[in-house]
Parts: C-alpha cells; sequence; structure tokens
C-alpha cells in the first residue's frame, strides 16, 4: 500500500466511486432503451434498422471496465487495512490489465465492428461478434475478460474481509462477484447457458461499490478535520 494525504484519498474514492455509480447504474436503461428479441438474426435486422440505441448503449458499456478498475486501482493502492497483504495487492492489479482489454474490446466491437457491418450488409462477421451471440468471439472476450477481474477481485479483496464497516462488506461483495465470474466463466466452457447466467448476479454484487468507495471517502472527512 502507497501513503497519499487522507485529503487526496478521500478526493480519490470519492470521484472514482461516483463515476462508477453513474456509469453502472445508467447501463441498465441503456440496456431497456436498445433491448431486442427473437434470434441473433432477428436482433441483427433490428440493429441494422435502428442502429442509434444499440451503439449508445456499448459506448456507455465500455466505461464500466476503465472506471471500475480505476476505483480497484484507488482502493487497493492507498487504502490502509488492517492486514497488509502487498504480493496478493501487486497481483490482484496486475490482473486487472487483461480484465480491461478483454472487456473493452467486447463492447467497443458492437459500436464500431459489429454496427458498420450490419450497414454494409455482411452479417455473417457481424453474427460472428454480436455480444448477443452466446458463441460470439466478443461474448468469449468478455467472459475471459471477468474470469480476470475474478482472479483480480480475490486477490484485492482478500485484505477488506478483516476490516470493520462497509469496507468489509465491500471485500465480500468483491469476492461474491469474483466466485460468480469464475462459475459463469465455467460455465461458457462446458457450453452451460444455465451456469453462465450466473454473471448477472456477478454484476448486480459490484453495484454497490461505487456507493461504499463514496461513503468510506467521506468518513475520512472526519479524520481529516
Amino acid at each position: 500500500m502507497l501513503e497519499i494525504p487522507k485529503k487526496s484519498l478521500r478526493k480519490s474514492l470519492v470521484v472514482t466511486g461516483l463515476i462508477f455509480t453513474i456509469v453502472i447504474f445508467l447501463w441498465p436503461a441503456f440496456m431497456a432503451i436498445s433491448a431486442l428479441d427473437g434470434s441473433v438474426e432477428v436482433q441483427l435486422q433490428q440493429i441494422r434498422q435502428n442502429p442509434v440505441p444499440f451503439r449508445l448503449n456499448f459506448v456507455l458499456a465500455s466505461f464500466i471496465a476503465p472506471s471500475l478498475s480505476a476505483m480497484l486501482i484507488t482502493v487497493g493502492l492507498f487504502f490502509k487495512t488492517r492486514k497488509i497483504t502487498p504480493v496478493l495487492t501487486g497481483v490482484g492489479l496486475f490482473f486487472l490489465l487483461p480484465y480491461v482489454v478483454f472487456v473493452s474490446i467486447a463492447y467497443a466491437a458492437q459500436f464500431t465492428l459489429v454496427a458498420n457491418t450490419l450497414l454494409n450488409g455482411n452479417f455473417a462477421l457481424a453474427r460472428q461478434w454480436y455480444f448477443g451471440n452466446f458463441y460470439s468471439v466478443a461474448y468469449f472476450l468478455n467472459q475471459l475478460g471477468y474470469a480476470f477481474f475474478a482472479l483480480s477481485g480475490v486477490c484485492l479483496g482478500y485484505g477488506f474481509l478483516f476490516e470493520k464497516g462497509a469496507m468489509r462488506l465491500f471485500g465480500w461483495l468483491l469476492y461474491a462477484s469474483s466466485i460468480l465470474s469464475i462459475a459463469a466463466f465455467i460455465g461458457l466452457a462446458i457450453n452451460s447457458k444455465a451456469l453462465n447466467s450466473v454473471t448477472v448476479l456477478s454484476g448486480l454484487c459490484v453495484l454497490p461499490l461505487g456507493i461504499i468507495a463514496i461513503i468510506s471517502g467521506l468518513k475520512l472527512r472526519k479524520e481529516i478535520s
């Protein structure tokens, strides 16, 4: 853990927590606006006819991994815990890199590659990269990215399991999300859509993390004053 002034830590926790919270709570609204139904082919036709909501949805989604990672880097590097775990913290921070890379590629491919190839009438290529296709390259990259997130979460969250109050909850939620992400990736590997569906539960577990970071940052104000 690196030492920084509590005022700087407070600001970093509040800012990164707020950005992540805004992104993660806006995303379901954008998903609802761009909701599609029917087979993969039917969905692709719907996107071709009206690509704007689809593009906007995944533009927003592409901010999830960077904003979550920024918050986890702040917490992992600068938040002082009772149990010091420098090796686990270093490993956890390292695994955030492939997480951001793979997930960002999967999401960015939707509003670039998929949307553009559909407009050009190349449905075969669009289908291979369409996120809504369980067997697509993009969906695999996304789930692989969250497998790396799970490894990172297990390492970074360990020290917080020994804390009290909000940050202990932060650690347990991070652990729960990580375990579910691993289960989801196993589900993809064995072609089990039922097991892979726990990826939704994994996502729900991270929803409060930004709020907890904000609360923890605001609590530092009392220690500063």
